[in-house]
Order: structure tokens, then sequence, then C-alpha cells
């Protein structure tokens, strides 16, 4: 009598694949964990001017990092974007300053 063909695991080709992707427990459970370490950071708030985007990463603390971001104004969140071609309700002169010298540094 034949015995029924187990299937292996496609990245160890030792243990029974037991998930629907071919993969066992040990090797699914490190695929997970790796799947959730390399996930990008979502930005803490955007910043629009003259057509340069630019997202803030929170980094270490409470310190915020910027990035260029070159994703269109258009489709980025309303709540978390400050348009600094247009008045900024809630940030003085010298805030909305440094914003715009930040974002034209990231021009070159």
């Amino acid at each position: 009598m034949a015995k029924a063909k187990m299937r292996k695991c496609h990245i160890c080709n030792i243990r029974p694949a037991s998930t629907e992707r071919g993969y066992c427990h040990n090797c699914n459970a490190q695929y997970e964990a790796e799947k959730r370490r390399k996930r990008a950071p979502v930005p803490f708030r955007y910043v629009t001017y003259r057509g340069l985007t630019i997202s803030f990463l929170k980094g270490d603390g409470e310190q915020l990092r910027p990035q260029f971001c070159g994703r269109d104004p258009d489709n980025l969140p309303k709540r978390r974007l400050i348009n600094l071609n247009e008045y900024c309700r809630g940030y003085t002169r010298e805030q909305v300053k440094k914003l715009k010298r930040l974002c034209l540094s990231f021009e070159k």
C-alpha cells in the first residue's frame, strides 16, 4: 500500500507543511516576525511647499526626523498635512519660516 505523499516546507524542506502557504510552523513564525520587523514607519506629519512634500517620522524619543516624500499632496491625509502655500492657522510666523527653510533645503 502506498503512503500518502506529504508536502514539505518550502523554506526548510524538512518539516511537513502545515499552513496554506506551504510553510511549517517554525518557518511561518519566522516569516511573520520578519514581516512585522520590516514594516515602514508611519509619518507623523506632512509638510508641502512649492510642490515639495516632506514627511516627519518619529525618531528617538519625542524628536521628529524630516524625510523627503515624493508623494502628491492631494493624495495625503488632510489631518496630517500642513500646506505652507496657504495661511497656516495655529502656527507662528517663525515656525512657518523654519518649515519653509526646511522644505527648500530638500529642493537641491
